[in-house]
């Protein structure tokens, strides 16, 4: 006889895990915030900017030498007009101060300095030697006065000298120093016109390059920004190539980069149909793919859930609306599997088998296992899909819980990454024992599953493969949270997975 319903008195469990996508999720965007705060804390610089910086400098640097240059040259330039002036001059003066020294006459000499020193402006100074030694000043005369025969003084102006010859004879000396303020105005004037040359090319010069360089970096700021959408998921980006230059050729590399991406993508996507997703992940992820490919040991709960009189079904039911109830139900049970963290691991005809904590990692895997086994059955009566004879569809669940060993089974060219052991016969053997839209499991996983749910004892059975009877029961939800729980699971994978006329059928639920 069953026993009456029995509360679990067992410890609350863990915390149940949460799905496994939204974690990737989180994952993905903390790490793109801080590449952004990482990129955001750096002083940013734009390359347009750095490129006018640097022309600008340039040419700074070389207007600075080119005025360097010129003045040199004109500088020798004037002093060489400066020398054959000068030249002239104080020959003319050594002509007319021969007679007047040599005849020792001082006021003669005085007047002809005089007026030469009045007559001639860019004359400043004037220092005649007597045959007998004696020295006459005038003007700017000082110790940078020693006759220095026609070249510059250091710190003392320009001199220039010629001999005072008369008859033949020596009779005096005479030097002239003359400014070099002239020559001051002069360089002044021509600094100002290279400095303003200099000034109007580097703005120009800026000006170009910024032009330039934001030509240049309109190219890489779309890759920059093309590249975040990629980072981001986006596998549609395609930027067009305007040009055959080095910023197109790495645009074309980044087209194709994309577009291998996309094409991973997409078998990725392909696979994960067909395959374990995370296994596939793994593969594609990986450098080395039989990394992924590991045999282990592994305690997970098995779920299995097959439905009820498929056989007869299928004989009163053309082929292809067979195929698509199936089809119909195990979208919605996948759905709800995948919400709780369990992996579809194949169909077998008109079954499901799931399976919870591999590989994923779900520490409270038993009652993930037990909340999508109630979420499935009620799903499938909130569907209320009938056969021809009028009663519904319905489906039967077994949970268990153990060790399996988990790995590639099959031959060489043909793998199939799987569970195998006891607790995956177990599963569907406890399937068979329940009736429609019931979930059947051991005592001993039971004790696992956590406060919110009761056992219906089914008394000991035998089981296939087990030499001892072992107690197995319904499970039920209890309270009031469970079943909130798996109302609002049933509403999302019913909500995103069927058409709009079934949509409609979202509402109260009694599971």
């Amino acid at each position: 006889m069953p026993e009456a319903p029995s509360k679990q008195g067992a410890q609350a469990p863990r915390a149940e895990a949460e799905p496994r996508i939204e974690e990737t999720e989180e994952v993905f965007d903390r790490t793109i915030r801080e590449l952004k705060e990482e990129q955001e804390r750096a002083p940013r610089f734009p390359v347009r900017w750095r490129f006018a910086l640097f022309v600008g400098l340039a040419v700074m640097v070389a207007v600075g030498i080119l005025l360097v240059l010129i003045l040199q040259f004109e500088r020798e330039a004037w002093l060489e007009s400066q020398r054959e002036q000068a030249r002239v001059h104080v020959g003319r003066l050594a002509d007319e101060l021969k007679i007047p020294m040599l005849a020792g006459f001082r006021a003669e000499i005085d007047v002809i300095a005089g007026n030469f020193l009045k007559n001639t402006p860019s004359a400043v100074g004037l220092h005649i030697r007597m045959a007998d030694g004696q020295e006459l000043r005038y003007g700017q005369v000082d110790a940078s006065s020693p006759l220095a025969g026609g070249q510059r003084v250091q710190g003392g102006g320009l001199w220039y000298r010629a001999p005072v010859v008369y008859g033949g004879t020596k009779v005096g000396e005479v030097a002239v120093r003359f400014s070099e303020e002239a020559w001051k105005a002069r360089a002044a004037r021509l600094a100002r016109r290279i400095v303003a040359i200099g000034v109007l090319v580097i703005v120009l010069a800026m000006a170009g390059v910024l032009w330039i360089a934001g030509r240049l970096s309109e190219p890489l700021e779309e890759l920059a920004r093309a590249a975040r959408a990629v980072a981001y998921g986006d596998y549609t980006v395609r930027l067009p190539i305007t040009g055959n230059d080095e910023i197109n050729d790495a645009i074309a590399q980044f087209n194709a980069m994309v577009a291998e991406l996309r094409h991973k993508e997409e078998l990725r996507d392909v696979f994960g149909r067909y395959l374990n997703p995370k296994l596939v992940s793994e593969v594609f992820d990986q450098t080395a793919p039989q990394a992924a490919m590991r045999s282990e040991r592994r305690e997970v709960s098995v779920l299995f859930a097959d439905m009820v009189n498929f056989t007869a079904f299928s004989e009163s039911t053309d082929t292809s609306q067979v195929i698509e109830v199936l089809n119909q139900h195990f979208e919605v049970f996948h759905r709800i599997i995948d919400y709780y963290g369990g992996v579809v691991d194949k169909y077998i005809g008109d079954a499901v088998m799931a399976v919870f904590n591999h590989p994923k990692d779900d520490p409270a895997h038993p009652r993930s296992a037990v909340k999508a086994a109630l979420a499935m059955v009620a799903a499938c009566r909130r569907l209320g899909v009938l056969r021809p004879d009028g009663k519904p569809i319905q489906f039967r669940v077994g949970i268990n819980c153990g060790e399996v060993i988990v790995g590639p089974i099959g031959a060489e060219r043909r793998l199939e990454y799987t569970v195998i052991g006891d607790t995956v016969n177990i599963a569907s053997r406890l399937a068979g024992l329940g009736e429609g839209g019931q979930v059947v499991i051991t005592r001993k996983t039971f004790a696992r599953v956590g406060e919110g749910f009761r056992f219906v004892s089914l008394g000991e059975k035998r089981i296939k493969g087990i030499s001892k009877p072992v107690e197995c029961g319904i499970v039920e939800a209890e309270a009031k949270e469970v079943r909130d729980q798996l109302r609002h699971a049933v509403a999302l994978a019913l909500d995103l997975t069927l058409p709009s006329g079934l949509r409609e059928l979202v509402g109260e639920d009694d599971a």
